[in-house]
């Protein structure tokens, strides 16, 4: 009877330690894991992929089937995605990754409630997969994701309350259901489901996530740049953020853009015309990822500022370089650049007097399935062209 009991007792241990070996710990809680997180998350929003796993890589040895490491290869490709928003043919692999790393999460909630890691990984992927849906405009199922991940994130809340990321999410509810009220009356007949809103508040928090956050340090300050310049019109201090990005990642094309395009907007050109020369050379010395967006960019913009100078000949050139691009890159006529480098393009010609050549770029305008503002502008000239024959 005791080697009965002591087999049973030596069995039941046995399982035992199996299920603490086979439990996956909540790496957020390590302060270790915090910091090298932190350290990836940096590498992959500056391109350097290979940065990222010498941070991540005795992480993953350790624990290799940590669900954590599906969501960061997603968050590796959605730069691939944002890239060039403009290529759809990527989207379905983007979305497929983000909901693997969803089930995989909810799996280990299943097996695990309450697990730290799993609910930061479906707070994350899901808010992805809303944001890349927003995008494309199909909103039903963008606001069915930013649920899903908002629900996680309520949970994650009493879970790990001094997660630095939490404040981001904590400003943009607390901005938005003030501003949204505020500027769209319609909002204000169902405000009563909103919550309490606060905008100073809102921003600080955004900016406590800007510098502390470990996974959303870089989306809270393009939160901050994005709000202040659209919604708050303090441009200069918007301008700010988008500088502090592009230099904490100097190697990403896509804030690299950004910062030109409201330095322009902002008529700090001489600015504008330093970035667009650095970056350019960069690209093209270090080889860097999505040089032909980079360059059918910053070459519209370049034109714009020798326009304003009044340098036909050298802006015409940029424009021409900038169409080339636009028409050896994905989905050509849908691209947002297509049509305004187009217009722009005829506009210098015809100010050069080559009024044949001006009609073609006009006619190109119209060629494009997007940019109506642009469209408007060249059916005038054209008119205009004909008018004075």
């Amino acid at each position: 009877m005791k080697t009965i009991q002591s087999v049973f007792f030596s069995f039941l241990v046995l399982m035992m330690a199996g299920t603490t070996i086979a439990q996956v710990p909540e790496l957020i809680k390590n302060e270790q894991f915090r910091q090298d997180a932190q350290a990836a998350v940096d590498s992959l929003y500056n391109f350097n992929a290979n940065g990222a796993d010498q941070k991540l890589n005795p992480w993953k040895e350790k624990y290799p089937s940590h669900p954590l490491w599906q969501l960061m290869e997603g968050m590796e490709f959605w730069w691939v995605l944002l890239s060039d928003l403009h290529d759809t043919s990527r989207d379905d692999y983007f979305y497929e990754m983000m909901k693997k790393a969803d089930y995989a999460a909810s799996k280990l909630l299943y097996e695990q409630p309450g697990h730290a890691d799993a609910l930061i990984i479906r707070t994350v992927a899901n808010g992805y997969i809303a944001r890349q849906y927003s995008n494309r405009d199909e909103w039903t199922t963008s606001l069915n994701a930013a649920r899903k991940a908002y629900n996680a994130y309520s949970y994650l809340k009493d879970n790990v309350p001094d997660l630095p990321d939490l404040k981001l999410a904590e400003g943009l509810k607390l901005y938005y259901s003030a501003y949204l009220p505020e500027e769209y009356p319609v909002v204000k007949t169902v405000s009563w489901f909103l919550p309490n809103g606060d905008k100073p508040s809102g921003l600080k928090y955004m900016r406590d996530a800007s510098e502390t956050a470990i996974f959303a340090r870089a989306e809270a300050t393009y939160f901050l740049g994005n709000i202040n310049y659209n919604y708050e019109k303090n441009y200069q201090k918007a301008v700010g953020y988008f500088q502090t990005l592009y230099e904490q990642y100097p190697n990403n094309n896509y804030y690299a853009r950004l910062l030109v395009k409201n330095l322009f907007k902002t008529n700090r050109y001489n600015e504008a015309r330093s970035v667009i020369d650095k970056a350019l050379k960069r690209w093209e010395q270090e080889n860097l990822a999505f040089r032909k967006v980079l360059r059918e960019e910053l070459l519209f913009w370049k034109g714009r500022i020798l326009l304003r100078k009044d340098k036909y000949e050298e802006a015409r050139s940029l424009f021409e370089e900038s169409l080339a691009y636009s028409k050896n890159l994905p989905r050509t006529r849908h691209r947002n650049y297509y049509p305004a480098v187009a217009y722009y393009a005829g506009l210098a010609a015809s100010r050069m007097g080559d009024k044949e050549n001006a009609a073609k770029f006009f006619a190109t305008t119209l060629d494009a399935k997007t940019g109506e503002p642009y469209k408007k502008l060249a059916k005038e000239k054209m008119k205009g062209m004909r008018t004075n024959r």
